[in-house]
């Protein structure tokens, strides 16, 4: 019973391919969320229909303990006003897309997903690399050393170029991490220490030097948001293929 059950689910799913596309990878990223709440929070390895189940346990209990909805059809009314429709809406679907951009919508977010923090991560190594070593071989033409600090430029380019290479491997990349913690107040110094160098007119309009430490500051946050994300894009690269 079950398995004919399935079958025709999938039957349906297919004859209504550009509708249940988007939905589906859509319900797939949800479910890895919740997985990855269960792991590590309640330390539980449960699979895809374990999660479905908890899930549904979970909201008809906090329905019946809120008094929220008592039914199934109570608390899709409920969802679909959260949503933002009308009351007594059950279908709280998206509008379809067009026939002849669904598929090709589908595919392009799927490899965005799949790929889009592990091109980003290379991205950042790269540059991180390249400005480091212009640093570290006094080769940049924006950054003359501080007074008193000509030591700093060169720290922070050797500093940059370890940062890189952390970054462009995956199972090190949140190496990377404390050099960033580091050199970010480092980069951000000459803002403070000497602002009229940092700025045409304080504190709105930048000079050249003060941009690319804006820019700096702006790459280096983006590579802890990257650092912090390389375990949980791993795991859902290793659950997509398998």
């Amino acid at each position: 019973m079950a398995d004919d059950l399935v079958r025709k689910g999938v039957e349906t799913l297919d004859a209504h391919y550009d509708e249940a596309r988007p939905l589906v990878m859509k319900w797939a990223v949800v479910t890895v969320a919740i997985q990855d709440v269960l792991r590590s929070r309640g330390s539980l390895e449960v699979g895809w229909p374990d999660v479905a189940r908890v899930a549904t346990r979970w909201l008809e209990g906090r329905g019946n303990r809120t008094r929220e909805w008592q039914t199934p059809e109570q608390a899709l009314d409920r969802l679909s006003a959260t949503l933002g429709g009308p009351a007594g809406v059950v279908s709280t679907l998206p509008p379809r897309p067009p026939a002849s951009l669904g598929g090709v919508d589908g595919a392009v977010s799927v490899w965005m997903q799949r790929y889009g923090l592990g091109l980003l991560r290379v991205l950042l190594g790269v540059v991180f690399l390249w400005l480091g070593a212009m640093r570290a071989f006094n080769r940049s033409s924006t950054d003359d050393p501080l007074p008193g600090a000509d030591a700093l430029i060169p720290i922070l380019g050797f500093c940059g170029m370890a940062i890189g290479l952390l970054l462009l491997y995956r199972a090190t990349a949140r190496l990377a991490l404390p050099l960033l913690l580091l050199q970010i107040p480092a980069t951000a110094l000459p803002l403070m220490l000497s602002p009229e160098r940092c700025f045409a007119h304080f504190p709105y309009v930048l000079t050249l030097e003060g941009q690319h430490i804006i820019e700096s500051l702006m790459l280096a946050a983006a590579a802890i948001v990257v650092g912090g994300s390389v375990r949980h894009a791993g795991r859902r690269q290793e659950q997509a293929a398998s």
